[in-house]
């Protein structure tokens, strides 16, 4: 990519009501962007409110080397996360892409050892960052694959089965290091420009949710590694559009969006058979785990209707 036109990075930045947000974000991150060429791309997706305003009234008060390298672009609909940062990617040819969450702080340094961290390894073809709360504490953001038998542990929600199959548990812990990572969080990640030329983009048919999972399930599959580094850290305040981790922690019911994209993600990994057989798999676990509960051993309360709500998607992909 020698085009004079193409930056070194392009940070992209989806906003759906949540200006406030994407200001602090864009606050904690100019400062990083000093000595990089680049280009901020920030998505409304279509918010019907008075998001873009606020976000342009704020940019006037800034440097003019701050606005010019932000550019505002307003979607026509809010075709969801995947569609946001599609829209944003192909404003701007960038030798890498940073998709960056409106609900992030940058701290210092971290764009740079993510970028030094990415032209150190070329075999690396998507970079998270330690993710943290504001408070320092590190948040989980390295994955292994959703499969048949993740569903199966999904399901039961019991620490006897997770820690018997904790090889194929999702989530890495933070002790677990030298851990294979199949997924980061698509809070904050770098991607390359190649990977994006090899793979295509985002797939836009995931509303929210395993979009992340099945994009790096691509760009393993076309040769390269994704891994994390640790010394680059940025602040996830989780307080963006979704609701499915608030819903998560309160076992309320989840948005429909939610299995509509799980429902994908596993016909897109291995056709409807494997979808159905994920199904199967939660409902054993979970029926493993009312078992065990009969017997006087304590659990978590079930998010509500789940058990019929798995199905969602089933006859729509």
């Amino acid at each position: 990519m020698n085009n004079p036109n193409t930056v070194d990075l392009a940070v992209i930045i989806v906003n759906y009501k949540t200006p406030k947000l994407v200001i602090d974000c864009l606050d904690s991150l100019y400062p990083e962007l000093s000595n990089i060429k680049s280009r901020v791309i920030v998505v409304d997706n279509a918010s019907g409110d008075n998001s873009l305003s606020q976000i342009e009234k704020w940019l006037k008060s800034k440097r003019n080397e701050e606005r010019h390298l932000t550019h505002l672009v307003q979607s026509e609909k809010n075709g969801g996360f995947s569609a946001g940062n599609n829209l944003g990617i192909r404003q701007v040819k960038a030798k890498k892409y940073l998709l960056l969450n409106s609900d992030t702080i940058v701290r210092s340094k971290a764009i740079e050892k993510l970028l030094r961290r990415m032209d150190e390894n070329p075999e690396i073809g998507a970079l998270g960052p330690r993710l943290e709360y504001l408070d320092e504490t590190p948040q989980i953001s390295a994955f292994r694959k959703r499969t048949v038998t993740s569903e199966f542990i999904r399901g039961a929600e019991l620490s006897v089965v997770t820690r018997f199959l904790k090889h194929k548990k999702v989530s890495i812990d933070l002790d677990q290091v030298n851990q294979v990572i199949d997924w980061v969080s698509f809070a904050c990640v770098l991607i390359r420009h190649e990977v994006i030329e090899k793979v295509g983009l985002m797939d836009d048919r995931f509303f929210m949710y395993f979009e992340d999972i099945e994009y790096c399930n691509r760009i393993k599959g076309a040769g390269y590694k994704i891994e994390q580094e640790p010394l680059a850290r940025v602040v996830h305040l989780r307080g963006g559009t979704s609701t499915v981790k608030s819903s998560l922690a309160k076992r309320k019911r989840l948005p429909r969006y939610f299995y509509e994209s799980r429902a994908r993600y596993f016909t897109l990994l291995g056709g409807r058979s494997t979808l159905m057989a994920a199904n199967f798999a939660w409902m054993f676990g979970r029926i493993f785990r009312l078992i065990k509960l009969t017997r006087g051993l304590r659990g978590l309360q079930s998010v509500k209707s789940e058990w019929k709500d798995i199905w969602i998607g089933i006859n729509s992909q």
